[in-house]
């Protein structure tokens, strides 16, 4: 037997240490000799069980000395002993600890072997833990794992499934009673505590995540805790765990759970809330930095989700954690107290059978919920609002409460963040879905059905209160002033109760009042309504709280209600029934009338939710958008109303570059309109038609376009059935039954869209548009010419014969003579016609003829001024004029066009065919081809044609593009003939322009006097010149020849003209002109410039968006008048001041567009005539200035700047300069090109503003810059404060001086240096628009100077030679670009 006692070291040495009576270590066994050692102990154990360790512990302990030093094979064969030692332990103790008593010598030493044994096991199992960690940490910082490492990590036997055998053997040990081998029987702490070690190390480790290892762990600290009392050392061990290891909460959660429901420990939870509660407030006093920890996050985490396992439990613990809401330390742990809270409302405070304290805890609970909504933390705000929808679905939202949180909601969708404003409009839209009122949501019907409620309960109140008799309330008003001066005389006199007044009843009481008035008896009234009063103590209270002249204003009030109020006489039992049975429909309308009241309430919150919900639809973000979208979805299916608008602005996201925008709002329309849940076909069909057609009521244009886009998709796919089209055009005749206009002008609006994508639907229908169509009102008519032009997509004419000219011709005709609305009308027949129609410039003749001799028969017939009709009909024969010149314009530019290319591409293929058939002559061509050759290429390069680059363009993309493979087959010579045949087109095509369509003789031309006149009339109606204006500069569009004639007069008008829409058109029009014709309308461009200054702020606003288009398309030449378009960054309109700095922001992109013009800006917004304000030149220049952003373009416009100084003679101008400079950023270079010409301005030095800036200058520079860049600030200093010290021993010698310069003769004086010649700046004043510039030199076309103007667009624009244009002289650096791209016509 044993006679020492193991104690449980703290550290393993102390068993190194002999005490008395306490076993020690006596001898530490080598490494070398462990094997063997281990050999000799197994054969111990074989033959005296686990008694053996008594002997042989040292050997086995050994093993922990040594610990990581040793091999894993070392280790796992002691290991291996051990493990088996304490499985046979628990069948070796078994038997007696069944004994009823246990002899101590007994007890002492099997509590020394469970001892013993138990320490080397777990301490061994922390051994490998630390080998094993060891091991991994060498993997990490070798890399790649070796082939030696592979191999260890086969040896090392410490995987998941070990730890898992390990933790099952501990508990089956601990199954024992091993606390009777205590005396008395309580296990000491230390014991438990090295049990528990080896769990609380697995929950540290990853392989916690498998369930069988947490569930081992959990069972062992059931055990613990059940038996061993050690459930204080388990909240806190597992809290600390928590705090360390993210991965651990899940985990232990789970474990909480299972020690909860399998050992019966419901407190556990309760109070590892306390121990987390009071672990965040020692660690925020601890660290209170404010930052987010992740201590408070796994923590928060463990939270939540342990609420949501065991919400019961979690319920009375929240009061634990709830005031950690109001701290601002972790926003992570307020959104995990937030979330228990949400679990437990959904889960135990749900319902309407909640006691008292239950509905304080639930309203408790949404009171922070709803003030956290405010949350600092965006974060929390998003949660909160999420939790708040999952409440709503849940229906666990009081109705009481359910406006208050929408009005929030509301506010919440302008937050700054955009989790925020998804999460707003999600619960929102929860709420709307939820709603607990309507499934229809029209707030005009449910006012209306609010105020019929509202009438029909004042009816029964009034059935039940009926109103003061007249005659009663007259003689009310002959006694009142006796009453109030009786009441008044004894309402300070004490009174006592009568007895008999205390034994009768109200109503004899009132009676009793009636009739001491009607007797007079006034003071015996006021003492009985005093008795009354004493019934009410409330009343009572409330007339004592008065002043003495509201008490008698009280006891007159009620007298007056007692006495007015009609007598009820004596109710029979019929008369009883029907007063109950108002009594309980009053109760009813007033359910109905609240319930009204709430629905017109949450409509209005809605509506007002809308237009916010609305602007989301352009934000940036995409969860904006996309929730956006899912609200007007939902809205749609209630009807409301005002949604209506966001459904409209949805169409415009089909056109947005992101393709999730463009697939939701498709998405968003088909389950709107094209889902139905009818299943027969011609219901169907109906109801997804009459959808459509409600939707086209309320959508502007360009949510039509959008729309058409998407029915196309939908005709394309098939969604659009025949049954649908049908239906359509039954709407459209308005043969179905409650048909309105509104509804077959919407049906046929439709059928243009889907016409578009199906064009054999117009052709099939082709008789009942031409019967039905133009022959309706002005808008059916409208829509069939619309729907007519769809035939144009089908590539196939018509002759002039055929019905449907015809028909359009005379409905043309009558709409001209008859109907208010023509315009639209007339420009879409007259597309359709230059479309479909075989000859359509006779056709248009033909209609033009007969409205110009019906004006002029009506003229003749009535001979006095033109009447309103009349000039009507004449503005409508312009617009038509110009509609048809366009259209001709581009009939030919581009059908016939295409059409000649084709027939010579028909040529072409026919000759390499025939080609191919001929024998191969040789593989080279001989001289004479080669010649031919080369002259085809001299041929070519000479007769260039001047179409539009534009039509030019598309014209060969669309021919190469329909014959890839002749292109390919074609040879040089062939490619040679069929550019010679292109441009031979191209020279037909202008000359028909140029004398076919507005030449002299030509049906069109002989309009032209009619237009002058009505241009040159100055009394002529405004809207008939703005028309005229139109239509005239459309014909300048056709012929080189009559624009150069109109220039003249246009911008005459431009000039003279107050009509704003005349200078909008003729300003647009010039850059129609100059694309076409840029050669003609150049000497023209400074007029342009001119409107600039306009006083209007619509022609201002025109000017500055034609000039943009025209310089960054490069067909207008930057000059000087730059500088006009820069005074308008500073103009009083901001939507002005805004393009225009967009615009030199594009132009600073362009090379050195910028550069270039900025000389010519700086001197002509300095210039004394100009006269800025100094204030509105520095706003400007800071603005371009800040564009420059290359070095080298800095230095150069420093460099010019200082030469500046030396021209300029105003202080103005010198501050101005200087300013300048002041602007730029400042490296070496350019602070050396700012010292080198200190001569240029330091005789400028001396102007106050000008000094200023230069000490501007130098403290910006000097800022967070290098030590070179410094000293070179210091230099330039010196160097300045050396001019000041000059020019003051300069200005003493010259006094000095002056007296002998007088007495002597002065000397001959040398003639002073002409001043180099400057470039004359071009200047913004204009000629008399009476007299045309000097165009003698100006071709009157673009071809001919096109190939031009593009070879040196190509030298000029070369990013590689962008810096070597610094280096340029003044002149060469501050003229004029001379390039442009070759001439464009906008069509």
């Amino acid at each position: 037997m044993s006679t020492f006692k193991f104690s449980i070291p703290l550290q393993k040495d102390e068993l190194l240490e002999c005490h008395a009576g306490q076993y020690h270590v006596e001898d530490v066994v080598p490494p070398r000799l462990l094997l063997s050692k281990f050999q000799d102990a197994a054969r111990a154990y074989n033959a005296d069980g686990a008694d053996y360790i008594l002997d042989h512990f040292d050997t086995y302990f050994s093993v922990l000395v040594h610990g990581t030093k040793l091999e894993w094979n070392v280790i796992n064969k002691g290991y291996d002993h051990i493990l088996r030692t304490v499985k046979n332990l628990s069948n070796t103790l078994e038997p007696i600890l069944q004994e009823l008593e246990i002899d101590s010598e007994v007890r002492n030493k099997n509590l020394n072997i469970v001892k013993m044994v138990v320490y080397l096991f777990t301490q061994i199992i922390k051994t490998k833990d630390t080998k094993l960690a060891a091991d991994n940490s060498t993997k990490l910082t070798l890399g790649k794992k070796s082939k030696k490492a592979t191999d260890t990590d086969d040896i090392c036997c410490w995987t998941e499934s070990d730890k898992l055998a390990a933790l099952v053997t501990l508990h089956q040990l601990l199954q024992q009673p091993l606390s009777r081998l205590w005396d008395p029987p309580l296990a000491e702490q230390d014991f438990v505590s090295m049990i528990v070690d080896p769990c609380y190390g697995v929950l540290e480790d990853q392989a916690i995540k498998n369930k069988t290892v947490r569930e081992t762990v959990f069972q062992i600290l059931g055990s613990l805790i059940k038996r061993y009392n050690h459930g204080t050392a388990c909240l806190i061990k597992l809290v600390q765990i928590l705090q360390m290891h993210e991965h651990a909460v899940s985990p232990i959660c789970a474990g909480v759970v299972q020690l909860t429901k399998d050992f019966g420990l419901g407190t556990f939870a309760p109070q590892m809330v306390r121990e987390i509660a009071e672990a965040l407030a020692s660690s925020e006093e601890e660290n209170s930095a404010g930052t987010e920890h992740g201590a408070a996050k796994n923590c928060g985490a463990f939270l939540l989700e342990l609420t949501k396992e065991l919400p019961k439990e979690m319920t009375g613990a929240m009061a634990t954690i709830q005031p950690y809401l109001e701290s601002d330390e972790s926003y992570t742990l307020r959104i995990c107290i937030l979330g228990m809270m949400s679990e437990i409302l959904v889960v135990e405070l749900n319902g309407e059978d909640l006691n008292n304290e239950q509905r304080i805890q639930r309203d408790d609970f949404l009171d922070d919920l709803y003030e956290h909504m405010h949350d600092q933390s965006a974060y929390v705000r998003h949660k909160v609002l999420q939790y708040w929808s999952r409440l709503q679905k849940e229906t666990c939202v009081p109705v009481v409460r359910q406006h208050t949180v929408m009005e929030r909601a509301i506010g919440r969708l302008k937050d700054k963040a955009a989790l925020v404003r998804k999460a707003a409009i999600q619960l929102i839209k929860i709420f709307l879905e939820c709603n607990p009122f309507s499934a229809q949501l029209k707030l005009d019907i449910l006012k209306e059905q609010l105020a019929t409620e509202t009438k029909v309960l004042e009816g029964l109140q009034k059935k039940l209160n009926p109103d003061p008799d007249p005659e009663l309330v007259e003689k009310w008003k002959l006694i009142e002033k006796d009453v109030v001066k009786t009441i008044q005389e004894k309402m300070n006199t004490l009174t006592q109760d009568e007895a008999e007044l205390s034994q009768s009843t109200i109503d004899n009481l009132i009676q009793a009042i009636r009739a001491s008035l009607r007797s007079e008896d006034y003071y015996k009234a006021y003492l009985i309504v005093k008795h009354v009063e004493r019934l009410y103590p409330g009343a009572r209270l409330l007339r004592c709280s008065m002043p003495k002249s509201g008490q008698l204003e009280y006891f007159v009030a009620l007298l007056r209600n007692m006495f007015i109020t009609p007598e009820k006489p004596s109710a029979t039992a019929q008369q009883c029934e029907n007063e109950l049975a108002i009594l309980k429909r009053l109760e009813e309308k007033e359910g109905v009338v609240a319930y009204l009241q709430e629905s017109v309430y949450f409509c209005q919150l809605i509506s007002e939710a809308i237009p916010i919900i609305n602007s989301l639809l352009s934000s940036k973000q995409a969860g904006d958008v996309n929730e956006a979208i899912d609200f007007f979805t939902a809205a749609y299916h209630f009807n409301i109303d005002s949604a209506k608008i966001g459904i409209s602005n949805m169409l415009i996201l089909v056109w947005s570059r992101d393709q999730d925008k463009r697939e939701a709002v498709e998405r968003a329309y088909r389950e709107m309109y094209l889902e139905c849940d009818n299943k027969a076909e011609r219901a169907r069909a109906y109801t997804i038609a009459k959808n459509l057609v409600s939707l086209m009521w309320y959508i502007d244009r360009g949510s039509a376009f959008a729309l058409e886009h998407l029915i196309e998709k939908w005709v394309n796919r098939g969604d659009i059935s025949p049954a649908i089209i049908q239906v359509f055009w039954e709407m459209f005749l308005k043969k179905i039954d409650g048909t309105t206009d509104s509804d077959s002008y919407a049906a046929l609006s439709i059928l243009v869209m889907i016409g578009n994508a199906k064009p054999s639907l117009v052709l099939a229908n082709m008789e009942v548009i031409q019967s039905h169509g133009l022959t309706g009102d002005c808008e059916t008519r409208d829509l069939s010419a619309q729907l007519l032009l769809a035939l144009a997509r089908k590539e196939q004419r018509y002759p002039e014969e055929h019905p449907i000219f015809l028909a359009l011709h005379n409905s043309l005709m009558e709409a001209f003579m008859e109907f208010d609305e023509f315009v639209s009308f007339a420009a879409h027949s007259v597309e359709f016609i230059y479309a479909v129609c075989d000859t359509p410039e006779t056709l248009c003749s033909k209609i033009l003829v007969g409205m110009y001799r019906n004006i002029e028969k009506n003229i003749l017939e009535k001979e006095d001024d033109m009447c309103d009709v009349q000039t009507e009909r004449l503005l409508r024969f312009v617009f038509v004029l110009g509609h048809i010149a366009l259209q001709q314009l581009i009939y030919l530019d581009i059908s016939v066009y295409n059409e000649l290319r084709r027939r010579n591409q028909v040529r072409e293929e026919r000759k390499a065919e025939e080609k191919k058939k001929k024998k191969k002559i040789g593989a080279f061509a001989t001289p004479g081809k080669r010649g031919r050759v080369d002259d085809l290429r001299r041929q070519t390069l000479m007769n260039i044609s001047n179409a539009s680059a534009s039509s030019r363009g598309q014209r060969s993309a669309s021919v190469t593009s329909k014959t890839p493979t002749a292109n390919t087959t074609m040879t040089e010579e062939e490619g040679l003939e069929g550019a010679v045949a292109d441009d031979a087109d191209a020279e037909y095509v202008r000359n028909v322009c140029e004398r076919d369509i507005v030449g002299s003789g030509t049906a069109l031309a002989l309009y032209l006097p009619l237009l002058r006149h009505i241009l040159t009339t100055p009394r002529c109606v405004a809207a008939l010149q703005a028309a005229a204006s139109v239509t005239f500069t459309r014909l300048m569009l056709v012929s080189s020849t009559v624009c150069e004639e109109g220039l003249q007069l246009m911008f005459t008008i431009l000039k003279r003209s107050k009509n704003v829409a005349i200078k909008n058109n003729l300003a647009i029009a010039f850059a129609d002109l100059t694309l076409r014709f840029p050669n003609l309308t150049q000497p023209w461009t400074q007029h342009i410039y001119h409107t600039l200054s306009d006083e209007d702020l619509d022609v201002r606003q025109c000017a500055v968006k034609v000039l943009c288009f025209l310089v960054l398309h490069e067909m207008v030449r930057v000059k000087g008048q730059i500088a006009d378009m820069a005074l308008c960054c500073a103009d009083n309109d901001l939507r002005i001041a805004a393009m225009t700095k967009l615009f030199f922001k594009q132009l600073s992109l362009k090379g050195n567009a910028l550069y270039n013009v900025m000389p010519d800006i700086i001197s002509r917004l300095s210039d004394p005539e100009l006269n800025v304000p100094e204030e509105t030149y520095r706003v400007i220049m800071k603005y371009i200035t800040s564009l420059i952003q290359k070095d080298r373009q800095m230095e150069a416009l420093i460099e010019k700047l200082c030469q500046r100084f030396k021209l300029s003679t105003e202080e103005r101008q010198w501050r101005d300069l200087a300013y300048c400079l002041s602007l730029f950023s400042y490296n070496e270079r350019s602070l050396r090109k700012l010292i080198e010409n200190l001569d240029c301005y330091k005789d400028k030095l001396h102007c106050s503003g000008v000094m200023e800036s230069f000490y501007t200058l130098m403290n910006n520079t000097s800022k967070m810059a290098k030590a070179e860049i410094k000293t070179l600030v210091t230099e330039l200093g010196d160097k300045i404060e050396e001019c000041f010290a000059v020019c003051k021993k300069e200005g003493e010698q010259t006094n000095e001086q002056r007296n002998d310069t007088e007495r002597t003769e002065a000397p001959k004086a040398t003639p002073r240096r002409k001043a180099g010649s400057r470039r004359q700046r071009v200047s913004s004043e204009s000629p008399d628009e009476n007299e045309p510039p000097n165009i003698e030199n100006t071709p009157q076309t673009v071809r001919k100077s096109r190939r031009k103007a593009v070879q040196k667009r190509i030298t000029d624009d070369s990013d590689e030679e962008e810096d070597d244009d610094f280096e340029k002289k003044d002149e060469e650096v501050f003229k004029k670009p001379t390039t442009r791209k070759g001439s464009r016509r906008r069509i």
